[in-house]
């Protein structure tokens, strides 16, 4: 043993290891991809970015298991999206444990005490990168379905009006037509003008509307 000096190791490099240490285990918000669709609201997904182990050693993240994705949804009301394998999602890391929470929504004390866990996270689907965005018109509200732009159609809602002609329905206006010269051959003049279109408004319709 010699009578060299030892240094004790400085405090802001002590300090500064460990918060690296705590950032590089806490997960708060990671881009994923759906791997897999279940029936029960979850699915699986591979988080779109690599992480350093130890040293110089570089890994994928383990796939995430059972993540309950976001559907936009209120008072029993929902919008059911095709969500499939590829789509990317935002994945965010929840404060606490939630496995109490998903099996049985009981205000409980969370069954252990990890934190910002990769078993405690939740989908958003819709983000996109800068080589696969939507085309958004930015005009209209409009809801797409798999067809894409240009496949849209405008809902009709209550009270909306209605036009009847030969355009939009040939076999009524024909069937009208056919009916006024029946009545017209046995009582000559009880029709005198059949119109060529008929305006009206919308009465009811579905609660539910399908998108193709």
């Amino acid at each position: 043993m010699n009578g060299g000096t030892i240094n004790p190791p400085d405090l802001d490099d002590v300090l500064l290891e460990l918060k690296n240490e705590i950032f590089a285990n806490m997960n708060c918000i990671q881009i994923g991809k759906i791997q897999t669709v279940n029936s029960n609201q979850t699915v699986e997904i591979q988080i779109q970015v690599k992480r350093r182990i130890s040293g110089d050693k570089i890994s994928d993240y383990p796939l995430l298991v059972d993540c309950p994705y976001f559907v936009l949804s209120g008072g029993g009301a929902y919008i059911d999206m095709p969500i499939k394998k590829g789509d990317p999602c935002l994945v965010l890391f929840n404060d606490r444990n939630i496995d109490n929470w998903w099996s049985t929504e009981n205000v409980k004390e969370p069954s252990d005490r990890r934190k910002h866990n990769l078993s405690d996270g939740i989908a958003l689907v819709g983000i996109s990168s800068n080589v696969n965005f939507f085309d958004n018109d930015g005009t209209f509200v409009r809801v797409l379905g798999t067809s894409g732009p240009g496949s849209e159609e405008f809902a009709a809602r209550v009270d909306d009006p209605i036009l009847i002609d030969n355009g939009t329905d040939a076999i009524f206006m024909t069937w009208i037509l056919n009916v006024s010269a029946a009545i017209n051959s046995l009582i000559p003049g009880a029709i005198p003008n059949i119109p060529k279109n008929v305006m009206g408004i919308i009465h009811s319709g579905s609660t539910e509307v399908k998108i193709g």
